[in-house]
């Protein structure tokens, strides 16, 4: 008798049913697919009717989108099938509806093992073309774009979510309290979704989707019963936000596309000599900037780590929550989620003509982390930035200065932390005495939801 502990066996995830047919036999073949390396084909049953292995290879891919429980008619037709084969040949095609009814294959171990030296990748990757060296304007060959859409029923939420983790899925925030929430819903589509691929010469350069749970109470309505049709906007293309020096598109076209706040017309300079300090035009660009970063990446991290701990290791991956105290590492997806909206919250001030004033703790540690980078990002973006070169200089562009006002330069470091950095993480978001609370029904930044749904 077999040990559990040596079955090396591990749960790929169940793409489609085919046949392949000779002139002596005809074989079904399962697609499976897994997180370490290509699809590959597993056979499930071999027999001599051509007609046989056709039918089962149907039943078997509607078994496999109905899910569990199978539906009474494809079990008859199944039973009747299994009936009408050898022994062995039924055996193995009740086998395979139970594996199509989960959405799991379990296959060997070794038999996905697949690891590729970055030499023989480069030897296969190098006759692609790279779109992150070019644009539209710099290709000579012709580019189609293919726009389509898919509407899934999920008719087995476990079948859907095991399949997903097979493929190395971590949903956001925890499956504890339930199974019905949409992110989860669409995170396990968007990962199982079929990918884009190569065609017959023709490669693919571009690629991405957009997802949302359908509700009739919003009036959303089915594809094929829409009386109105529906829109979908991708927005910019993420190597231009990532780098709008690229390619073909200078920073002053950036800018006329993502077009920045007046920050001359929201903070005007007083040039008398006895002024008190100002939050100068200058400051603020570099702050909403940094500010801004913090959030986006932070929100994204948050997606990306779930409920998992940080740990030391994930300094080497500079998320933003690596430079927050130890303690606060163990808190969950809803907690780094909203300290990223504390640093969204105070580039939403700034952006309305506020000074960042810090209203809770995380609030607080965000500007700290912005003001770290307030100088060298400063001294980057001079002579680079036409927007900041632009603003006015003003002698409160000072750094030293910004830190002294915005913060308290007399309050102490508590064992080797910033001030208020020990404070513990179930208190960061209550107000600071003395200021006024966030609207708690403000929401989250849309494109946050955007962001979730690729």
């Amino acid at each position: 008798m077999s040990d559990p502990a040596d079955d090396r066996r591990v749960l790929a995830v169940l793409r489609d049913f085919h046949c392949e047919h000779t002139a002596s036999k005809s074989r079904v073949l399962a697609l499976v697919a897994h997180p370490d390396g290509p699809p590959s084909l597993k056979a499930v049953l071999t027999c001599r009717d051509a007609e046989q292995a056709q039918r089962s290879a149907e039943i078997l891919r509607a078994v496999l989108a109905c899910g569990s429980p199978i539906a009474p008619d494809l079990t008859a037709q199944a039973d009747a099938l299994a009936l009408e084969m050898p022994a062995a040949v039924g055996a193995s095609l009740r086998q395979a509806l139970d594996s199509a009814r989960t959405g799991g294959w379990l296959v060997e171990e070794d038999q996905l093992s697949w690891e590729q030296s970055e030499e023989a990748e480069a030897a296969l990757n190098v006759w692609r073309t790279r779109p992150e060296e070019y644009n539209l304007s710099r290709l000579t060959n012709p580019v189609v774009r293919v726009v389509g859409f898919a509407e899934y029923l999920v008719t087995d939420p476990v079948a859907l979510f095991n399949s997903a983790t097979s493929m190395g899925w971590r949903p956001s925030g925890s499956l504890q309290g339930g199974i019905g929430d949409p992110v989860h819903f669409m995170e396990a589509t968007a990962l199982l979704a079929a990918p884009s691929v190569d065609l017959p010469g023709a490669q693919v350069i571009g690629a991405g989707s957009s997802l949302h749970v359908l509700d009739a109470q919003r009036g959303d309505e089915l594809a094929d019963w829409s009386p109105d049709g529906f829109q979908v906007g991708f927005g910019p293309g993420w190597r231009l936000e990532r780098d709008p020096s690229g390619p073909g598109m200078t920073t002053e076209e950036w800018e006329r596309l993502v077009p920045l706040p007046d920050y001359a017309g929201l903070f005007q300079l007083q040039r008398a000599a006895d002024a008190a300090w100002q939050f100068t035009p200058r400051t603020a660009y570099v702050l909403d900037g940094l500010l801004s970063t913090i959030a986006d990446e932070g929100a994204q991290a948050a997606r990306d780590f779930g409920e998992e701990v940080v740990r030391e290791e994930h300094r080497d991956h500079m998320t933003v929550f690596t430079d927050l105290p130890e303690a606060t590492w163990d808190q969950g997806y809803a907690w780094r989620r909203d300290f990223a909206r504390a640093a969204d919250d105070l580039s939403e001030d700034i952006a309305a003509g506020r000074i960042p004033a810090p209203r809770c703790v995380a609030e607080r540690v965000a500007l700290d982390l912005a003001l770290d980078g307030a100088r060298a990002h400063a001294k980057g973006t001079a002579g680079i930035t036409p927007s900041y070169d632009r603003l006015p200089r003003h002698r409160d562009d000072s750094w030293d200065l910004v830190e002294d006002a915005l913060l308290h330069p007399d309050d102490e470091d508590v064992e080797g932390l910033p001030p208020l950095w020990d404070t513990a993480a179930d208190q960061w978001f209550v107000p600071l005495p003395g200021s006024e609370p966030r609207n708690p029904d403000r929401g989250y930044p849309e494109q946050w939801s955007s962001s979730e749904q690729q």
